[in-house]
């Protein structure tokens, strides 16, 4: 005999049963049934200031718990809010199920308020491009078909979004049984190449390898170490590989690109095989390669091929799969007996001097930050010239815990993911750096960790202006347009009127009181540092040369 529960139902039972505690979003009549009956089964709903924000919270949430996180829009302008959120996890390779709603499928085609459909904003044909795969589900006895393909890809291979689009009366259409898979991790080796591989390291004089986001990612930091330690191979990193190794690390020879290091960059165009851990080799990775030293040959472990030898002109060897299982698997087919000996420079000094300004220099501060804050932390990192400062300044110490995406490099985006990587690890102590810039696009969400009592310590560089964007466009235009804020942002103001606790700092010593007084509070606090606004980002030697 069978029980008739509605398709809400089997989604809230399914997405319990795969370990989701979180949901984030913003309610609304479509998407009512779903949201409801999953706080029914035990999941709570985090509801956001702004769906983009609950988006990005969403995604904080998965990197944390490496599970699905879940993200809601109404039909019509939320859905079309979460389109930003969905580009950043596919960017980022998070699995994230967005669910927008969509009004009922009988009644399609007559006028309505937030209109989903094909007459207006069709929110299933535009998350496509954005996500791994997105489906309006027409109806109820195709749900579970719909279901277990989208959940599989989220949690699958190339890990990232996907979307359902759910009419009203879809969700809450009753149904007597409703088959559900729950996905089970399979290892995705490469094993193709592995001779290939040991070969290329063998014959290298000048080998490098090059951690990239994907180590972070894939928690493979041990097995980079292992790696560059067998073969005593030096490593840098990219803007989004920062972290991947303790900034301490004898074979750690600094970030590379924007918010690299000189020496980092000297090692790129001087190595003859690069061992690439997850990393595109964007413009902001490889900007200051220059095309007559690309290296003879390139090793490229990436779970998404796309990209994959056709950056550099090199001669390739791809490594398709989950990096982490590919370098288990390498590492245990090398003979430690068949292996060329080399000598590389350790503990080499790759800083570079700190600038000397009137007012309280941003370089100084993230320089010795990492020494004021307890060693389970994890810090968001936003975009713009705070972030590539961060890259190149902030000294990690636990690998894994500097998170920064310098690829989709969407403002405002570690706002919200603080606050989900918070709500899934709430022992950690966790930090966003963002600028006023960013700040000022979605900084309303500390009033979502707030009232939820969610204790993420924000940190806001306020210097009045969109300093990258400012930099840049005087270097190459001689024109500034558009970049000052001539009312600029009181931070600490806009923090105490959300109910955050604020912290006003213009010296290193009143940021030093600032961050041991919010760590030892435990709620939300903001920190405001008001830095010198001529400070020179490290972006503005940016010059891509791929010719």
């Amino acid at each position: 005999m069978y029980f008739l529960k509605t398709v809400a139902d089997y989604m809230s039972e399914a997405l319990r049963k795969l370990g989701v505690t979180h949901s984030f979003g913003i309610i609304g009549k479509s998407i009512c049934p779903i949201v409801l009956k999953m706080v029914d089964y035990g999941i709570e709903f985090i509801p956001g200031r702004h769906e983009t924000s609950s988006g990005f919270e969403a995604a904080g949430y998965a990197l944390k718990t490496g599970n699905i996180g879940v993200a809601f829009g109404t039909s019509g302008p939320g859905g079309t809010n979460l389109l930003t959120a969905a580009a950043h996890a596919k960017a980022n390779n998070l699995p994230v199920l967005f669910i927008t709603g969509h009004q009922s499928i009988k009644e399609l085609g007559i006028p309505q308020c937030q209109d989903s459909s094909s007459y207006l904003a069709d929110l299933a044909d535009m998350f496509r491009p954005a996500t791994l795969f997105s489906k309006l589900i027409e109806r109820g006895d195709h749900f579970s078909t719909i279901f277990n393909h989208a959940i599989s890809i989220a949690l699958s291979g190339n890990r990232g979004p996907v979307h359902l689009c759910i009419p009203f009366d879809v969700q809450t259409e009753l149904l007597e049984e409703c088959n559900i898979v729950i996905p089970e991790r399979e290892s995705l080796v490469s094993f193709a190449n592995i001779d290939r591989f040991l070969e290329a390291i063998n014959n290298s004089k000048n080998p490098l390898i090059i951690a990239g986001k994907g180590v972070n990612r894939s928690g493979a930091h041990s097995e980079l170490i292992q790696l560059a330690e067998t073969f005593n191979i030096p490593v840098v990193t990219s803007p989004g590989g920062k972290g991947a190794i303790a900034w301490d690390h004898p074979l750690y020879h600094g970030p590379i690109g924007v918010g690299g290091c000189t020496h980092g960059d000297d090692l790129l165009n001087q190595s003859d095989l690069f061992i690439v851990l997850g990393s595109r080799l964007s413009d902001m990775t490889i900007c200051n390669l220059k095309r007559e030293n690309h290296p003879k040959t390139l090793i490229q472990f990436d779970s998404d091929p796309t990209f994959v030898g056709k950056i550099l002109f090199s001669n390739t060897i791809p490594v398709t799969g989950d990096l982490r299982d590919n370098l288990v698997c390498y590492l245990n087919h090398i003979d430690t007996n068949n292996i060329t000996k080399r000598e590389v420079a350790t503990n080499v000094d790759y800083s570079e001097e700190l600038p000397i300004l009137p007012g309280l220099s941003l370089a100084s501060v993230l320089s010795t930050m990492s020494d004021l804050i307890p060693y389970n932390s994890t810090v968001f990192v936003d975009d713009g010239s705070h972030g590539f400062h961060a890259a190149k300044w902030f000294k990690v110490k636990k690998p894994g815990s500097f998170v920064f995406d310098a690829y989709f490099a969407c403002m405002g985006n570690s706002i919200g993911m603080a606050i989900g990587a918070k709500v899934a690890a709430p022992e950690e102590t966790i930090f966003c750096i963002a600028g006023d810039g960013c700040f000022m696009m979605l900084g309303a969400e500390i009033n979502t960790a707030v009232c939820k009592d969610i204790p993420v310590i924000f940190i806001v560089v306020n210097n009045k202006q969109l300093d990258m964007a400012l930099k840049g466009m005087e270097k190459t235009t001689g024109r500034i347009d558009g970049t000052i804020y001539e009312v600029p942002m009181d931070t600490v103001k806009f923090a105490e009127s959300l109910g955050a606790t604020g912290y006003k700092c213009e010296s290193a010593e009143e940021f030093e009181t600032a961050i041991k007084d919010a760590v030892a509070i435990n709620r939300v606090a903001v920190i405001e540092l008001l830095t010198n606004r001529d400070e020179v980002p490290p972006t503005a030697h940016r010059t891509l040369n791929l010719n």
